[in-house]
């Protein structure tokens, strides 16, 4: 009901809240499989971590899991970036046609990212990463534009 109302005032709230939750999903995905992947290779660099499961602790991370860990600072280095352009864009009252179509994109990407990220899959992942980036500057400049910072 609330967000029904509050798409009247900001027709992109809907797809800014979708593309919020679809990256939160997507962040606590790659922390599961993290901590699968910790678990499936008896690797704990932590010593209460190592205690509690009765291992010896080791030296460092098993490689996945630091893989994971990249993908994991990966995305708090990037999505708060997307987040704030996303958030001032619907603020400023972008269609919901405009918003769903650039957040989607960006989610999308994210996603692929992550995948081709977590496969060590270049140059698919520096491709990715430029077309997200690409996204949020397309964001930003229509934002400017719907803001009237721009003529």
């Amino acid at each position: 009901m609330l967000l029904t109302a509050s798409s009247q005032i900001y027709p992109a709230l809907p797809a800014f809240t979708l593309a919020l939750v679809a990256l939160f999903a997507k962040t606590t995905l790659t922390s599961v499989v993290q901590v699968l992947s910790r678990l499936r290779a008896g690797i704990f660099p932590i010593p209460e971590d190592a205690r509690l499961l009765r291992k010896k602790p080791a030296e460092a991370e098993a490689p996945f899991v630091r893989r994971c860990a990249n993908v994991w600072r990966n995305d708090t280095e990037n999505l708060p970036l997307f987040f704030a352009l996303a958030l001032v864009y619907t603020l400023l009252g972008a269609s919901a046609e405009s918003a769903s179509q650039l957040f989607g994109a960006y989610v999308l990407l994210r996603f692929a990212h992550t995948l081709v990220f977590l496969l060590g899959l270049q140059p698919w992942r520096a491709l990715l990463y430029l077309s997200g980036m690409a996204v949020c500057w397309v964001i930003a400049w229509k934002s400017l534009l719907l803001g009237g910072l721009l003529a």
